[in-house]
């Protein structure tokens, strides 16, 4: 029997050949000396392992094989029509880079003919704004970059005199380099040392052994961390199958990265944190956490939490995709993994409390037992409460955002019961000072606010996760035990102080108790509180991601743009920067459309949509059109409906089905991705909402316009390939733009 190694992008074959591939892939590994199979190597050649075999008549696979051991191995390099696999099979190279010791497959020059390499990388006129390249900058020089990483030296010179992000672009996305060639010079133009960009591919001082042969050295090199950029092993049929069928549009959501993998990993003493911009592959690293800590500590309790339960399913169909054999559930106790919107597990914990759980921890978190949690509160009771009190509040401070924000990020989150403590406890990270009499008046309507929903029997959402942390608290201090082992958090950066005080509930402090994944930058919920006020203390345990996966780079710096100029700080309150950010990616430039009516905009989508859908090949579903308000999907779906473009409308928990485009809010579309985005209705009334912003304090206005702004950048960022704007009237002050 033959193991067989797929290289990335090798199975990109339409759905009527793709059958054919798969069982001639199927009989290789079952019996690679099978007639059938009319495996041949080729009269001339530059490596002798090459071959390709029979798919059917039209089409033949380029394979190398290698002789490391009882059995053959055969490194699939994709399928072609006949002459074109010929071709390959007589120019490509498997080959251990000399000095990394990662396996490529590079193209040798044809006789009398330009070197294929050369061509792909030569540097173009630059077509941007100059730039300071940074490899020029740190000195690097195209001999240095061969000697220390192996990069060969034309492709360093390209990198090293590109006079422009555009040139520069070119050459590490070009397919002629390898993956791991143009993330390393991606990390190293960004300003990363040499060493951290060692370390984040796993290449060491790589020795040569000459008591191995060459096809022993090339199957130790395919193990290399890096060379799995771009090798897949198939163990087995089923390995086959799942790659064959499943190189897709899905294909980044559980892949991880070698210079991830030590985050995924890595045992910590206590709680970590990981940041980065979106599409970095933070969601990726928790799934493998999460199998890691399944497969290496067998006995643990492990919840994968995030903010809502969309996400949450998302998170359970990826860990699915990346280990379909390991148990899980949305439910606690059912499975030893638990996967569940941070929510749901408020609710569960609270809904299994006894009585007398109960009542001891509405005395902790309300200041009395005498309480019901039989529905949930909203901005109306402080409505309500703002009505019932007479109040000396000025209207910055007498409205429901302020004093929702106060109630959460202040009162509930040090456990504050009456008058007393409100007006000592320290308000550090408020915005809005209050002195000793506002304070007063403000605590008058908040009693208002609690008097209002004990006798509805209701509480908010926050109080609900802050009272199932008082009945997890209760049972610890009677000996009891805490639910999980190891919690791990995806877009931590929207969780508030309610939230953490029940992950820290949740899990006794210990070694890798809590893993925070968040990136400030996509805050669209919630306020910052400082970790250490939940007893998490992350101080020295914490790292960032750069490198993006998802998006080109030309959408990545329209998105970044939106945030250019503009301060954020981390959970921590910490600055984060976002210009170092960088795709290995590229594609075209984003469209940004203003037009003159509601109508003409429409038309202009329905354009988009038709031109992209006019493709063969290209699936409906990875089609997105983004918009502000829930109002306005319903205004989007029947105006492209009526210009004779079928779309469906996604909202709440409903998932997309096949062959439709989708019609979704901005905030719905957190977490997922798509092929082509339209943001449609960036106008100057929609974003930001102006109503939402009446009445508001500086420090609330500043902050909400912050997270319209996050929104903006969440929304663009779903984009993986093309990206359009646009407006009716005049642009949103967010883009930065003129009418």
């Amino acid at each position: 029997m033959a193991s067989v190694t797929l290289m990335k992008g090798a199975n990109k074959v339409d759905g009527s050949l793709k059958g054919k591939v798969l069982d001639f892939l199927y009989k290789l590994q079952e019996d690679d000396t099978s007639p059938g199979l009319h495996i041949e190597p080729m009269k001339t050649y530059k490596d002798s392992r090459a071959r390709t075999g029979r798919v059917d008549q039209q089409f033949r696979a380029v394979l190398f094989k290698l002789v490391a051991g009882t059995e053959p191995h055969y490194v699939y390099a994709g399928t072609y029509n006949h002459d074109e696999a010929i071709k390959k099979a007589q120019t490509s190279i498997l080959t251990v880079n000399p000095v990394s010791g990662i396996a490529e497959l590079i193209s040798a020059p044809v006789e009398g003919s330009a070197p294929p390499q050369a061509a792909a990388v030569v540097s173009p006129a630059a077509t941007g704004p100059a730039y300071e390249n940074g490899l020029q900058k740190a000195g690097y020089t195209p001999s240095y970059l061969f000697e220390e990483l192996g990069i060969p030296e034309r492709t360093g010179a390209a990198a090293v005199d590109a006079a422009s992000v555009e040139a520069f672009e070119l050459v590490v996305t070009d397919e002629a380099v390898p993956e791991w060639q143009g993330l390393a010079l991606i990390d190293l133009e960004a300003g990363k040392s040499l060493q951290e960009v060692k370390e984040g591919l796993g290449i060491g001082d790589y020795v040569d052994d000459p008591t191995k042969s060459d096809d022993e050295k090339l199957a130790e090199a395919l193990k290399h961390p890096a060379s799995k950029l771009e090798f897949t092993y198939a163990e087995g049929f089923e390995d086959l199958e799942y790659v064959i069928n499943n190189e897709s549009f899905q294909d980044w959501l559980v892949f991880l990265h070698p210079a991830q993998a030590q985050y995924a990993v890595k045992d910590r003493n206590g709680a970590f944190r990981l940041s980065g911009g979106a599409g970095t592959g933070k969601t990726v690293v928790a799934i493998h956490r999460a199998k890691h800590l399944a497969d290496h500590h067998p006995d643990s309790r492990i919840l994968l939490t995030t903010f809502t339960k969309t996400l949450a399913d998302s998170l359970a169909q990826n860990v699915g995709r990346l280990d379909p054999g390991l148990k899980q559930s949305d439910r606690l106790d059912e499975s030893r993994v638990t996967v569940a919107g941070i929510d749901s597990v408020a609710a569960q914990v609270w809904s299994k409390a006894s009585p007398e759980e109960q009542a001891g921890a509405f005395r902790v978190v309300l200041g009395t037992p005498d309480a019901a949690a039989t529905s949930r509160s909203s901005d109306k009771e402080w409505d309500e409460a703002l009505e019932q009190v007479e109040h000396k509040l000025e209207p910055a401070l007498a409205n429901p955002t302020f004093l929702g924000q106060e109630y959460l990020s202040i009162v509930l989150a040090n456990s504050v019961t009456d008058r007393d403590g409100y007006l000592t406890v320290p308000r550090g990270g408020r915005g809005t000072a209050l002195n000793r009499m506002k304070r007063i008046e403000v605590w008058k309507v908040i009693e208002a606010y609690r008097r209002i929903c004990r006798s509805k029997g209701a509480v908010s959402y926050p109080e609900l996760a802050a009272l199932a942390a008082a009945v997890l608290d209760q049972r610890a201090a009677g000996a009891g035990d805490r639910p999980f082992d190891h919690v791990i958090v995806d877009e931590a950066q929207d969780f508030h102080a309610g939230h953490w005080l029940l992950l820290r509930a949740l899990v006794a402090p210990g070694a890798n108790d809590l893993f925070i994944a968040e990136d400030s930058h996509q805050r669209i919920y919630g306020q910052k509180v400082p970790l250490s006020r939940f007893g998490i203390q992350i101080v020295g345990r914490s790292r960032r991601l750069t490198l993006n996966y998802r998006t080109t780079a030309q959408n990545l710096a329209f998105a970044v743009g939106l945030l250019s100029g503009v301060p954020f700080t981390d959970i921590e309150d910490t600055a984060e920067e976002s210009a170092d950010y960088r795709s290995a990616r590229s594609g075209p430039h984003p469209q940004l459309e203003g037009k003159e009516s509601l109508s003409k905009e429409l038309d202009n989508a329905a354009g988009w949509i038709k031109a992209w859908s006019n493709d063969a090949d290209f699936a409906p579903e990875t089609i997105g059109v983004l918009v502000r308000s829930g109002k306005q999907v319903d205004f989007v779906v029947s105006g492209l409906l009526e210009r004779g473009v079928s779309v469906q409308k996604v909202s709440g928990d409903k998932e997309a089905h096949p062959d439709e485009p989708v019609v979704m809010t901005m905030h719905r579309a957190k977490g997922m991705e798509f092929s082509k985005v339209i943001l449609f209705g960036v106008g100057e009334a929609s974003m930001p909402l102006q109503w939402a912003l009446k009445d508001l304090g500086d420090a609330e206005k500043s902050d909400a316009l912050l997270q319209e702004r996050s929104l903006l950048y969440v929304a663009a960022t779903r984009a993986r390939d093309e990206l359009v704007v646009s407006w009716s009237g005049k642009p949103s002050e967010l883009l930065g733009i003129g009418a």
